[in-house]
């Protein structure tokens, strides 16, 4: 896990290229508290290797790294370039100096900076020596750079892990840039003046002072609908994030290609599966994916609420990594009825894990809110606890931590999978959605749209939003853009296109799995572990698993109404019972209380400066706060105006 950055001239010009890769890699200190490491390359091809403030010295024999820096890159002083790139490294496999990076081939053709973990990594190398290459380490980095200077784009097929890379072609000129099959590693880019400039986070790219942040009108519409704009999109004018499952090639003249390498195997479910079938198959293919996901050459931990999807990880963890760190919130001071410690403690009790118990305490402040939105980088409707838990990982000693991350979406967990019947039931009824709707409270608008569209993956698009059409278009002035925007097909056109899908839950799992984990979820976990400086993984996410759970079929997801049935089955062996009773909770802080008691003032302040802005209609505000002090509108609809305000105070103003 690590910061990586780059700036690539497109005109083939030389440019002053210090600075901005100094600021961009300084920015990402809490990625890669470890080492840090640069390559600056003029027009005629000579690269130049400098090493950092937090570049560590070593008594080792370096003699055999070509690449490892003697200069540090105060030293560049004005040297111009046509390529700079950066890196921030978290030591977590091989954590000697054969890590360090940016790395180079032995032949010096090819330079990487890399983001994430390759699982399979040491089969991969084996696979290397066979045809020839002599590997220096045991660093998956350097597995990474000769699969590509063998297999090129196809080495990609190869791959199982969570990656974004970029790898610099000298002979060729260009930049071929990467991402993992979910998205789970972050890379975003941006081109201006005729330089392309890639990141690992958005803030990243505006510390380069190469860019300046101007709110995207769509974009920014999309997160106040999703918490997240759907990628490729980013609330911000001109940056894009590379899709999960793809690659893009930059030529040194400007051109770009890019290319979808992988896509989730809608359509592919597995009918002749029995269920007694079906779990022995998930079994295996879970406890392979932890134990890829145990992988590391420092301590590992798991998160472990007292529900099903945590506690399952935590408990095949601990059965291959005996002793094992879980760690566990506790709500019991302020807010008892999200406290699951019980059905934590049961399940630890049947294990060989260090069950590690926190009570969160009501120390949220206004300057935490400030600061955690330089984490969420788009205005956000709630208040995560991944921030508090990350922290207490890393103040126990755990640099890497297992999360439970994607078992209701792959199994149809969530309480609006038990709607699509619902749903069906309505459509038939549209005209006398006049009548249902008095009854439909502050979920009346979603009722209406619901009853207006036709496919499966247009009704997650507006069961799963925060934020409507309906409520969207009349809070922005920004002219008549907004008129426009008609989201459920927009993602319809993005993510589905011509795919088929087996049933309505599938294609709502697909989404699930494109517009809330690919999007949402992956960025906000990355973000709040590496702001502590922690790893975080995702066995639910292994693409081998995900192609597992998308063969199983629906009906043994959700069998006799009980839904993420076959998972249940596989978490009877490893889980305590109380669990299985226990009322699905989200992983999050006491967001509604705090806003009625010590963020009161706060949120009273924000709406007011939010009324003072050009692009925002006031009286809408207005009207949000009267159906909010009434019940008529959800909290979450509040709070995501409060945090547009913080987000412009951060990142626009």
């Amino acid at each position: 896990m690590c910061g990586i950055a780059g700036i690539l001239n497109l005109a083939g010009e030389q440019a002053l290229q210090v600075d901005a890769i100094k600021r961009m890699t300084d920015c990402m200190v809490n990625r890669g508290p470890d080492d840090e490491g640069f390559i600056l390359m003029e027009s005629n091809g000579e690269i130049y290797t400098y090493c950092g403030d937090d570049t560590p010295s070593s008594s080792e024999d370096l003699s055999n790294i070509i690449y490892f820096p003697e200069k540090h890159i105060k030293e560049a002083g004005n040297k111009q370039s046509i390529l700079a790139l950066g890196h921030r490294r978290l030591s977590i496999i091989d954590l000697s100096l054969h890590g360090h990076q940016p790395m180079c081939t032995s032949d010096g053709n090819y330079w990487i900076v890399y983001n994430g973990e390759i699982y399979n990594y040491r089969e991969i190398a084996a696979e290397l020596r066979a045809n020839g290459i002599n590997l220096q380490s045991n660093s998956d980095t350097e597995v990474l750079i000769n699969a590509y200077a063998v297999w090129g784009e196809r080495c990609l097929d190869k791959l199982n892990g969570m990656f974004a890379f970029a790898i610099w072609d000298r002979h060729n000129r260009s930049l071929f840039c990467a991402r993992d099959r979910i998205g789970i590693k972050p890379f975003y880019y941006t081109i201006q003046n005729n330089q392309f400039i890639f990141a690992s986070d958005i803030k990243t790219l505006i510390a380069s002072k190469l860019y300046k942040a101007i709110p995207d009108s769509h974009g920014l519409y999309l997160s106040m609908a999703y918490g997240m704009a759907p990628r490729p999109l980013t609330a911000f004018r001109d940056i894009h994030a590379l899709e999960q499952g793809h690659w893009m090639k930059v030529y040194g003249e400007g051109r770009i290609d890019k290319h979808r390498y992988w896509c989730i195997p809608t359509n592919s479910q597995d009918n002749s599966l029995t269920e007694a079938d079906a779990k022995v198959l998930l079994e295996e293919q879970l406890t392979a994916a932890v134990k890829r996901c145990l992988v590391a050459d420092v301590a590992i931990g798991t998160y472990m609420s007292g529900g099903i999807d945590s506690t399952i990880i935590s408990s095949i963890a601990s059965t291959l990594h005996p002793g094992i760190k879980a760690f566990t919130l506790g709500y019991q001071h302020i807010a008892p009825d999200m406290d699951e410690v019980r059905e934590a403690v049961a399940t630890a009790k049947m294990h060989s894990m260090e069950h590690i118990i926190y009570q969160v305490e009501d120390e949220y402040n206004e300057a935490d809110i400030l600061r955690l939105a330089s984490l969420y980088e788009e205005p956000h409707y709630g208040m995560g606890a991944n921030n508090i838990i990350s922290g207490l990982a890393r103040k126990n000693g755990v640099s890497v931590i297992l999360n439970g991350l994607g078992g209701d979406e792959l199994f149809a967990g969530y309480e609006y999978y038990a709607l699509i019947p619902w749903w069906h039931f309505l459509k038939p009824y549209r005209k006398y959605i006049k009548f249902f709707r008095q009854f439909a409270g502050m979920y009346r608008n979603k009722l209406t749209e619901l009853c207006n569209i036709n496919t499966a993956d247009e009704f997650h698009s507006i069961v799963y939003a925060n934020m409507l059409d309906s409520d969207l278009r009349p809070l922005f002035n920004t002219g008549k853009d907004q008129e426009k925007f008609e989201t459920p097909r927009f993602l319809h056109n993005l993510y589905v296109d011509d795919l088929k899908f087996t049933d309505d839950i599938e294609a709502v799992g697909f989404m699930d799995m494109m517009n809330y984990v690919g999007n949402h979820h992956v960025h906000r976990i990355d973000q709040f572990t590496m702001a502590n400086s922690i790893e975080g993984r995702f066995p639910f996410l292994d693409h081998e698993f995900v192609e597992t759970a998308f063969s199983i079929p629906s009906n043994l997801k959700i069998h006799n109404k009980v839904q993420k049935y076959i998972l249940r089955k596989v978490a009877e062996k490893y889980i305590a019972k109380e669990s299985f009773a226990m009322k699905k909770q989200g992983f999050s802080l006491p967001l509604k209380q705090w806003m009625s008691g010590k963020f009161r003032s706060f949120v009273s302040r924000r709406l007011n400066n939010l009324k003072q802005r050009e692009c925002i209609n006031p009286q809408v505000i207005d009207l949000w706060e009267e159906q909010y002090l009434s019940n008529k509108r959800s909290h979450k609809h509040i709070w995501g105006l409060v945090s547009l305000d913080v987000w412009f105070e951060r990142f626009i103003d």
